[in-house]
């Protein structure tokens, strides 16, 4: 794997009340920076972590002490406890004993008297970190079944021209397939109106219920690309805003546990398949130059480019920025879990079920099915995608894998969106060199199967 470093200090921001839903909340600019000893945020086993939290203006010297706790895998708690600011400066060392990802919380009070806590990150051999529990032994008869199940359904592709005035280049069209149990994959096709064979790329969505942004795909399609992008949801991706809204405060709120009892009607199983019938559907295109077809996606849209690229060898790369869904059982090994929460959501006599459901639709079972090119970008202030899950995931990737460590990146860049700049620069160096048949670095170029 390649690392990529990013220059400059940590620059966190305050959080206020707990964290809701798949996002960490940030409200302003809290008044201390945090920096470790490496901007990178990336160590050795063994090697000093030193972490220097600074006031950010003289008048922020008001804070007279901070709170601190550092957590392994960001759960188990190593050290704590309260430091004074002298000239507005205050200092711990700690370190990694182990390979996997450290989490910091830096909490206090402002000149103001507002409550503050902040987040920081370091990770030492991300290389070697594992995951220390097996998929289940019938993980991988089950999704062939249920792809040999998908592959008895046609796809019975619907499509529905939508003239752009204001782009004459572009042809874009509404896209509805079948999908298992009755159910339909919803999505905007674009690419170039001149007849060609065209590189593909499938892109997914991050978590909730909201309409699918039309520039998502004529964006690329300018750029000479063939475009789908898909809806996790089985409605329409442009029902008008009010629809959308009462289905997201209404019968989809917690999609995520919809049937979560039973790996047949968890929510995330016509979510999956629906991926590889899109992956299906582009490869069965006559404009597809059989060469290229990149999933990308962010956090859910992160998940299910691991499960696609599984669940169908056609995919030839895939981008994945914070992915969720990696370690739902990680509570049971002392680990942090994140979203879709599953553990939150085990209680009661259905607790079991819930947790053995949740297995079979974890992005970490998934990775040993993953042949090609990877790119993965986990944050290291994620509390929503654990990075040591993110990276033990990126460890069991049987094709190539680039890591892009984000030690300015909480969850979606909510903290900043400079935090995600450097996995945005390799995205693009990617696409460029998937465009052209390429790759690069230690794993160039790419033998890449002609249709």
């Amino acid at each position: 794997m390649c690392e990529a470093l990013l220059v400059g200090c940590l620059s966190l921001a305050i959080t206020t009340g707990a964290q809701a839903g798949p996002t960490n909340a940030v409200t302003a600019l809290a008044p201390v920076s945090v920096s470790t000893s490496r901007s990178s945020g990336i160590y050795q086993v063994g090697e000093p972590i030193q972490v220097r939290i600074q006031a950010r203006r003289p008048a922020d010297e008001a804070v007279r002490t901070i709170d601190y706790t550092v957590k392994l895998h960001g759960a188990k708690w190593l050290a704590g406890g309260e430091l004074p600011l002298t000239n507005g400066v205050a200092e711990f060392t700690t370190k990694l004993t182990e390979p996997g990802s450290m989490l910091f919380t830096i909490s206090g009070t402002n000149a103001a008297g507002q409550k503050f806590s902040t987040l920081a990150g370091a990770v030492a051999d991300y290389r070697e970190i594992r995951w220390p529990q097996p998929a289940p032994d019938d993980f991988d008869a089950f999704w062939d079944a249920k792809l040999a199940e998908s592959a008895h359904l046609p796809l019975n592709a619907r499509e529905e021209p939508v003239p752009l005035p204001a782009e004459p280049g572009i042809d874009y069209r509404k896209v509805t397939l079948d999908n298992i149990h009755g159910s339909h994959v919803y999505g905007q096709l674009a690419h170039p109106h001149k007849a060609g064979k065209y590189p593909a790329i499938l892109l997914v969505q991050y978590a909730g219920v909201y309409p699918l942004k039309r520039d998502n795909v004529t964006g690329l399609a300018r750029e000479g690309w063939l475009v789908l992008n898909i809806s996790a949801h089985d409605l329409p991706f442009d029902l008008p805003d009010n629809e959308m809204q009462k289905l997201a405060d209404g019968a989809l709120k917690e999609y995520t546990t919809i049937g979560q009892t039973n790996r047949e009607t968890s929510y995330f199983l016509r979510m999956f398949i629906g991926c590889q019938r899109a992956v299906e559907y582009l490869t069965m295109r006559e404009d597809w130059n059989g060469r290229v077809l990149l999933v990308k996606g962010t956090s859910q849209g992160g998940l299910q480019s691991i499960v696609a690229a599984a669940l169908d060898p056609k995919v030839t790369a895939i981008m994945a920025l914070e992915p969720a869904g990696c370690g739902n059982t990680a509570q049971s090994s002392g680990r942090a879990w994140g979203w879709p929460y599953w553990q939150a959501h085990a209680q009661g006599p259905e607790a079991a079920e819930i947790m053995e459901t949740s297995r079979y639709f974890d992005a970490i079972n998934f990775a040993h099915r993953v042949k090609c090119p990877t790119l993965i970008g986990p944050g290291l202030m994620e509390t929503t995608c654990p990075a040591s899950n993110v990276l033990a995931m990126g460890n069991l990737v049987s094709g190539p894998v680039e890591v892009v460590i984000l030690p300015q990146a909480g969850h979606q860049a909510h903290n900043d969106k400079r935090g995600e700049t450097p996995f945005n620069q390799r995205s693009a160096a990617w696409l460029k060199a998937l465009k052209e048949g390429q790759m690069f670095g230690e794993f160039a170029p790419l033998n890449m199967p002609a249709k």
